[in-house]
């Protein structure tokens, strides 16, 4: 019996395998089908990621080459499409590839260009669907640059294939009036920047045809471009990117020593035979930066204040024999009330301590160096503060030992500078929020451009914005051959060194 059941139970022990075999094949499967996905997924990701990342290349290749100082700048468009020249592409080909963005039917066609609403007939039907040939741009609009990025014209170019930069306009997001930057304004109307206050407006708004026009009558505007970017990788995802971009002017008002507010202090005043302030504009002439500068020589006072206490201020503290080193308009020595009751009267913008400090929080922001110090513990830089080849932006948060160092380009101190012997810098130099310089010393260094002074914050801590400005102090003890000299072309030159990101976004469709 025991034999016979044995004969019965064979075969399950094979059965047991084979099914434990299929089983576990099973479960091998769905692991390698599980990795497969998980792998594809990956690429899939990994590839978006890389035109997503060649979209912001572009992007900053194209920003990187606007500013005044760039290594290899571009022209920028002046007017709006489809004006001549109004489109500027940099081209980034892979090897043996042609993209011409303009021309419909081309692998990398501008599908995007009619979303902006440039003209009735380059009008986008819908926002969710490419542009089609109507949309193109039109003959003579568009020019071409060759991208400097690395290995462009290879196999191993970066996928952003092309960058487009145009002027923005009042209409170029949105259908509707709605949608605009001002609704009240017409579609075509240049859209600005106004740094100041951290906004975009419709120059028509403020009764000028451009932003060029507004800031020659003393706004500090600057336009709004559009600079978007087109990247397809080699397995096809494609994706486009968009930046508004707008460059920061922060031009002074008009003087080689600017002293914003009431009651103005210079003293101790400089008493060498030696030390100056002048007005007489340089222009071009003693400009040695990057670029060209084609402005025109003018004259400015050689100190301008807020208000007539500040000439009385500054007339009783400067040397009476030394009233003629301070040339410029007006009387002998040249200082001007530049005040709202002035006859040189500046521009609503500088009396609010509230934009001062906005304009220092975006020249912050777009610093090419910082410092932070403090109120009373002031440190010291590591200068020279930029080179008249390279100027840079110097931000200094705090007490500042500027020393017997040079510079180029902007400073800008947030306490007090402090200032001593052969010093000298050309550019623009702005001490907003204490208001305050001290110099000690003898010395044959000279400053060459403007120099700006306005008390915004408290002097105590948190050092709160003032509700107005405050009294600008400088002191200036000694004096040797240091000097002022207003020069429009330094003065100027942080305009466009720094392209600001004022919007970004994604096009999706």
């Amino acid at each position: 019996m025991r034999t016979r059941n044995n004969r019965r139970e064979r075969g399950i022990a094979l059965l047991a395998v084979l099914l434990a075999l299929l089983l576990i094949s099973a479960i091998s499967l769905g692991m390698m089908y599980m990795a497969n996905a998980e792998t594809s997924v990956n690429d899939n990701y990994k590839d978006t990621q890389t035109a997503f990342f060649s979209v912001r290349a572009g992007l900053e290749e194209m920003r990187d080459r606007m500013r005044t100082n760039s290594v290899s700048p571009v022209n920028l468009p002046a007017v709006m499409p489809p004006g001549a020249n109004s489109i500027l592409y940099i081209t980034n080909p892979a090897a043996a590839e042609v993209i011409a963005p303009a021309t419909f039917g081309t692998a990398y066609f501008d599908d995007e260009l009619c979303h902006e609403n440039f003209t009735p007939g380059m009008l986008a039907t819908s926002y969710s669907n490419p542009c089609t040939a109507a949309g193109a741009a039109p003959p003579g609009s568009a020019n071409y640059v060759a991208s400097f990025a690395p290995f462009t014209g290879t196999a191993s170019a970066l996928k952003y294939k092309w960058v487009r930069l145009t002027l923005k306009q009042n209409g170029s997001v949105g259908t509707t009036a709605a949608q605009w930057v001002d609704g009240t304004q017409p579609a075509g109307s240049m859209v600005c920047w106004d740094a100041m206050n951290n906004r975009e407006v419709a120059v028509t708004a403020l009764g000028f045809p451009t932003c060029a026009a507004a800031n020659v009558a003393g706004l500090n505007l600057e336009p709004t471009y559009l600079v978007t970017s087109l990247a397809i990788t080699l397995r096809g995802t494609r994706r486009i990117g968009q930046y508004e971009v707008a460059g920061l002017n922060i031009s002074p008002p008009p003087a080689a020593l600017a002293l914003d507010g009431p009651a103005a202090v210079f003293n101790p005043a400089p008493n060498s035979s030696q030390y100056f302030a002048n007005g007489v504009d340089t222009g071009p002439g003693g400009y040695t930066g990057p670029g060209t500068c084609t402005g025109t020589a003018a004259t400015v006072p050689a100190v301008s204040v807020g208000d007539n206490t500040g000439i009385t201020d500054l007339q009783s503290t400067i040397p009476s024999n030394r009233y003629a080193n301070y040339t410029g308009t007006g009387g002998t020595p040249s200082i001007v009330n530049a005040g709202p009751t002035g006859s040189n009267q500046l521009s609503g913008q500088w009396l609010s301590p509230v934009q001062l400090n906005n304009m220092v929080s975006n020249l912050a922001n777009a610093a090419d160096v910082a410092y932070s110090c403090g109120i009373g513990a002031p440190c010291n830089g590591a200068g020279p503060y930029g080179t008249d080849a390279a100027p840079q932006i110097t931000y200094v948060n705090g007490d500042f030992n500027f020393g017997s160092s040079s510079g180029s380009g902007v400073l800008i101190v947030t306490g007090t500078l402090n200032i001593t012997g052969n010093s000298s810098f050309n550019g623009l130099i702005l001490v907003i929020g204490q208001g305050m310089i001290t110099e000690q010393g003898g010395g044959n260094g000279q400053f060459n451009g403007s120099v700006f002074l306005a008390k915004t914050n408290s002097s105590t801590s948190p050092y709160s914005t003032l509700a107005s400005l405050a009294t600008p102090v400088i002191q200036w003890n000694g004096g040797g051959t240091n000097g002022i000299q207003y020069n429009s072309c330094w003065a100027n030159v942080g305009n466009n060194m720094h392209y600001l990101v004022v919007a970004s976004r994604e096009e999706m469709y």
